[in-house]
């Protein structure tokens, strides 16, 4: 079973780039950046500073003959960091409107569904990010990815079924019945893909097979009886004060909630938490149309926002009775 495992593993991360049909590439940009000339950039090139600021632009043409399809964007302009803003993020507009993050945890961006046809003005607001503590330095990074693909719906499923499954077994253990019996239906339906022509439309048929096998595989194990019912929440803690100034908190607050609108978009049973009454003040004043669809949200019932606090306090250092 180990070597299944570890067999199944190798063949979900070869099925993942597939998800993409008729990659793109989106090229020229142009960049700016404060104190240095407008520049025209392609992948490959590089950019860096330290809490420095930028723009990336370009107006691109979307295929006619990708309407009805999911489009997407790639992108990799650079190395996110952890929690303490030890790298770059941006905020990508389109058209001049705030459309979503991009980050090395965010690089797939949905366009809008009517996108294709059209010309779509991409603006990235680039920051540069800290060094996350410790000794200030220059940050320095590469423009890698900047892509147009669509997006296929069955490998996508496929992948993103086969990655949970495959999870799930390893978190049970070797031992678990139950983890024996996931990978079993797994790589049953794994053994349908005909990894010859990869690519090929017969490979994406042999895909629409190995879904339909494993989908029908889990509904036969059904769901175990656990007594425990577990919901889950999307939330992002944002310090409003740490490593970083409050502007930076303000932007990184534009970034975290377009985001989590536009997962709404894409998930329709996608609920958002946020509980800092004043990052939705910061954002009322920058993005006054930013604030008005997170309202919307809110009336829906899927954007929760509460808390006790204006602003959430470092708790392990105050005692009980203060924060009372």
């Amino acid at each position: 079973m180990f070597l299944t495992e570890e067999k199944l593993a190798r063949r979900i991360a070869e099925l993942e780039p597939y998800r993409y049909r008729d990659s793109r590439p989106m090229v020229p940009w142009t960049f700016v950046q404060q104190g240095q000339p407008d520049r025209t950039v392609g992948m490959g090139d590089g950019w860096s500073g330290r809490d420095a600021y930028a723009t990336l632009q370009a107006t691109v043409a979307i295929d006619r003959a990708w309407a009805g399809r999911t489009v997407v964007g790639r992108f990799d302009f650079g190395r996110t960091g952890g929690s303490n803003t030890s790298g770059f993020e941006s905020l990508l507009l389109i058209d001049g409107a705030a459309y979503q993050a991009v980050d090395s945890y965010h690089s797939e961006v949905w366009l809008p569904a009517d996108a294709a046809g059209r010309s779509l003005a991409f603006e990235f607001r680039l920051w540069s990010g800290l060094e996350g503590g410790g000794r200030p330095q220059v940050l320095h990074y590469q423009f890698r990815q900047a892509e147009l693909a669509w997006l296929d719906p069955v490998a996508d499923d496929l992948y993103y079924t086969a990655r949970a499954v495959w999870e799930t077994a390893t978190a049970l253990g070797p031992h678990a019945a139950t983890a024996v019996q996931l990978l079993t239906c797994l790589d049953r339906a794994f053994r349908l893909i005909d990894w010859r022509t990869p690519g090929s439309s017969t490979f994406y048929e042999t895909l629409a097979d190995a879904r339909a096998t494993l989908e029908a595989g889990l509904t036969a194990l059904g769901k175990p009886e656990t007594g425990v019912t577990l919901t889950a929440v999307g939330h992002s803690h944002i310090d409003v004060a740490w490593l970083w100034r409050l502007a930076h908190t303000r932007e990184k607050a534009a970034r975290s909630f377009t985001t989590a609108l536009r997962l709404m978009e894409t998930h329709p049973d996608y609920v958002f938490f946020q509980s800092q009454p004043q990052l939705y003040a910061y954002v009322k004043a920058d993005h006054p149309d930013l604030f008005a669809r997170i309202q919307k949200r809110v009336a829906e019932g899927r954007w929760e926002a509460d808390g006790a606090m204006w602003l959430e306090a470092d708790s392990n250092l105050s005692s009980g009775e203060a924060l009372v």
